[in-house]
Formats: C-alpha cells, structure tokens, sequence
C-alpha cells in the first residue's frame, strides 16, 4: 500500500508528532506499506532520519499561514503528488490538511482517513471532520462523531495512540527529592501558569522534599519564565527534552494541569505512565476514559491551582502511599496503548478503505 500522512508541523515537541513518529515507524516495519509525509514545516523532521518514510516540507499545508491561493495550490499539488506516487490512502492529521485531502481526492482515486487529536471550537469556514474514515484515539472523541451524526459507526476506527512500554515496569526510589515534572507546549490552554502557581502555594517544609519542572516551549515561554522568576524560582525550566522516554524515567510525579475541554488525549499522560510515573492530571473532557482518580491517578477540578497544591502537598508528604496508582496505570498503558495494536488497527482501516 502507498500511503500519505498529512500534518500540520512536525516538531521536537509535540504529542502530534510522537504519535506520526510511533505510527511511521511501524507501518515502515510491516514491509506493507509504501510511506510518505507532507508537512508544513516545523522543527523535528530529523527526528524521522532513520526511519524510511519519504518527507516533503511545504508551507502551502501549514494551517497558521493558510491563504484561499495557497489552499487551491495545495490541492492542485496534492492531485499531481497522488497520482504521480500512485497514493491509495490520504491519511490527515488536522482539519486543514484533511479539507485539502478531501478536495484532492475527488479528482484521484485516492481515500481518505482522518485522525483528529482533538475536539476544535466550532468556528472557521472549513469542516472540522472531512473524510471517508476516521480513526478516533479516545472514546469520547468517536462519540462525538457518533452523536453529531459526522460518520457511521462503520466509518470509525477506534485506534488508541500507541507508545513504547518497557516490559518490566521501572523502579521508582526516591533517592534525594522526588522529581515532579509538567510537560507540554507553552499555550495558555496547556494550563502551565496554573502549576506555577500551585507550587508557589506549598509550605516551605514540602517544597524542601521535591524538585519541579516544566519541560517544552512555546509562545509563552518568556511569560512562565517571568511568573516563575516573580515568585521566587522555585520551578526548573530545561528547556525541550528531545527523548521525553528516557527523561521521564528519574521524574516521580507528572502534572498534568491543562484547561483545554478540546484535548483528545495529551500523549505525555500515557507516556508517564509507561515510565510508572504518578499522574496528577485535570479532569479535562476525556480524562474520564482511562484515569480514575484515586485507582491509577489523581484528578483535581481544570483551572484550580488550589485543588492541585492541595494533591501536591499530599503526594510530597507521603509519596509511598501512592505508588499503587502509578502500577496501576502502568499496567493499563501496557496493556491498552500497544504499538503493535495501533499498527494492526491501522493498516486493517487501510484495508477497508480501499475494498471497492
């Protein structure tokens, strides 16, 4: 099969780009596929350098600079593009990459697929779910599918976002301080600020017993560094970590604090959990699908410094009390976000789109 990934950004960065990373690499390794990405820029494509995926960066796909010109000469490129590498399935990774997709494969004999990562606010010219099939990585992303009547149930993949998990699950011993670690792009939606602000909160005897940290970056990046400094430093910024596996296994505690309701599911969640890390986590829309607060995680209300501080000061006070949730979730990710799971689902979505 010869398949084309549309993506916005390929970038150091990203959840997005983890998965694509995950997913390119084990169809390539099937023998089965024929693999491609189109691209509109970004600054992780020499993450794909050893893997045999055919790459092309053009700005013409990139969503923030989008033109009605440059829309129709991507189309007109993504026509030529398809029929000269005999493409059989346009496989978008974002609403605009999936209009353009759309639009091309109505004069090729290309299909379509469509993962969305999230939920958008409705607003914008451009249909937000735009395909022949979709692939939902979490239960209430294909419900909302089902329930606006966007697709058949027939029409949707439930593919979950596979990632590597060590087959023994690591250690976790606390040999100086526990390390807590917020993880995610710089945005206002990431809810970063609230972690800040939630550490500041600690008394000074539980701040003596960790370190914390906020890896990534972002157009906010000189704000957190401002809000951080303003209250004394006490977070650690390392800037981006570009192997996110190997980093997390010194990190004890991972935050998750964001705001967002347009999640679909932050990958750095599932990624801490393969390194039986403790996730303290938002209950942002979708959470309820795979954490359970008090069985593998814990939760507090989205926006709420306060709730956080409160489940930091806890987890600080007696970290012991909580590995059960940490195992717990480590198992669910073994068992639930398997790459090879992901890779079967995938290439049998191929299969049925390309069933006359």
């Amino acid at each position: 099969m010869n398949i084309l990934l549309l993506v916005n950004e390929l970038r150091s960065t990203c959840g997005v780009t983890n998965h694509i990373l995950h997913l390119s690499r084990g169809l390539v390794q099937t023998g089965n596929v024929n693999l491609w990405i189109i691209c509109g820029g970004g600054n992780g494509i020499n993450r794909f350098s050893d893997i045999n995926v055919n790459i092309i960066s053009d700005e013409r796909f990139l969503h923030l600079t989008r033109t009605f010109s440059g829309y129709i000469s991507a189309i007109n490129f993504l026509v030529k593009f398809t029929r000269q590498n005999e493409i059989n399935v346009l496989h978008s990774h974002y609403h605009y990459g999936a209009a353009i997709a759309r639009r091309a494969s109505q004069l090729t004999s290309g299909r379509t697929v469509q993962t969305n990562h999230g939920i958008l606010e409705a607003f914008g010219r451009l249909k937000h779910f735009n395909a022949d099939k979709y692939a939902a990585i979490n239960e209430h992303i294909r419900k909302y599918i089902i329930e606006n009547k966007i697709a058949n149930e027939s029409n949707i993949a439930f593919i979950r976002c596979g990632i590597p998990v060590p087959d023994k699950m690591p250690e976790k011993p606390v040999r100086d301080k526990i390390k807590v670690l917020a993880a995610s792009r710089f945005t206002h939606e990431k809810g970063l600020d609230l972690f800040i602000n939630a550490v500041n909160r600690l008394p000074e005897e539980i701040l003596e017993r960790a370190s914390f940290y906020i890896a990534g970056e972002g157009e906010l990046e000189s704000n957190l560094k401002e809000q951080n400094a303003a209250a004394g430093s006490k977070v650690i910024f390392p800037g981006k970590v570009p192997d996110m596996n190997s980093y997390l296994e010194s990190v004890h505690v991972l935050v998750n604090p964001t705001r967002s309701d347009n999640e679909g599911f932050p990958a750095i969640i599932t990624e801490a959990g393969a390194a039986n890390a403790l996730v303290i986590s938002s209950d942002f829309r979708g959470s309820e699908d795979i954490l359970d607060s008090g069985k593998n995680c814990l939760k507090f209300k989205s926006g709420s410094a306060a709730e956080l501080a409160v489940l930091l000061e806890k987890v600080l006070t007696d970290y012991e009390r909580y590995k059960l949730l940490s195992e717990n979730f480590y198992k669910l990710v073994k068992k639930e976000y398997s790459i090879s799971t992901m890779i079967e689902k995938h290439i049998s979505l191929y299969q049925n789109c390309l069933k006359k």
